[in-house]
């Protein structure tokens, strides 16, 4: 989660992110056309240690298939299994989009040069 919240803007406050096996498990999922679907965390804090390996904790508010289930006396509370799983954002981070899009111009060249020969 840390490595994730590092890649989004404002190291991913205001984000939506949950776990991947929770898609892998057939339960409703945030998507870019549905942010605010489904089971997710809303992230509300995040304290990172960018010193060799990215750790670090995030505090938000969790949404079960589309219900609160952060009480509602607490403005937020710490996301549980930050290091533990394998999180996924509702919208891809940019720097890993512009990464898929360099290698995407960066392969068809070569696909050109597959062609001509």
């Amino acid at each position: 989660l840390p490595r994730l919240l590092s890649l989004l803007p404002k190291d991913g406050v205001a984000s939506s992110v949950y776990q991947s096996r929770w898609a892998t498990k057939g339960l409703p999922v945030p998507s870019p056309s549905a942010p605010e679907q489904g089971c997710r965390w809303e992230v509300k804090k995040v304290a990172l240690d960018l010193h060799g390996n990215v750790t670090g904790r995030a505090w938000g508010v969790q949404y079960w298939k589309g219900k609160r289930v952060t009480p509602a006396e607490k403005e937020y509370e710490l996301i549980s299994g930050g290091l533990k799983y394998n999180w996924a954002a509702a919208i891809t981070p940019p720097l890993l989009a512009q990464e898929a899009q360099a290698r995407l111009k960066a392969a068809q060249p070569q696909a050109a040069e597959g062609a001509e020969a």
